[in-house]
């Protein structure tokens, strides 16, 4: 029995000490801010706090993966991803409802033109 309580715990530990690689939340974050850039975010209130703060996360976890903490990295990593997402959610919202507006304007001048 001691041997199978010293074989389970010396499983767990090896887990335990087991590396992380953050290259692919790295690789994930960075996608997602540049998408977050391509959406417009930098040019639209909310969202570019929100990508500035995905901008931050991520040079914090790359500098927590030169000090060798990829543990803490991936969690940066992963609030980078959520805060890039959340930019590029604002800022294609933000077009959407610019787009609507610019068609909801060429609807009355249509109407007007058609006399209706």
């Amino acid at each position: 029995m001691r041997r199978i309580v010293a074989v389970i715990a010396l499983g767990a530990a090896a887990v335990g000490c087991s590396t992380i690689d953050p290259s692919p939340k790295l690789k994930a974050a960075t996608s997602a801010i540049d998408a977050a850039k391509a959406a417009g975010a930098a040019n639209v209130p909310g969202a570019s706090e929100r990508l500035a703060q995905a901008e931050k996360y991520l040079a914090t976890a790359q500098d927590l993966i030169k000090k060798g903490d990829p543990a803490a990295a991936v969690n940066q990593l992963s609030l980078a991803s959520a805060a890039a997402d959340a930019a590029k959610m604002t800022a294609t919202e933000a077009t959407n409802i610019a787009k609507a507006k610019e068609l909801d304007v060429q609807i009355a001048d249509l109407k007007a033109k058609l006399g209706k």
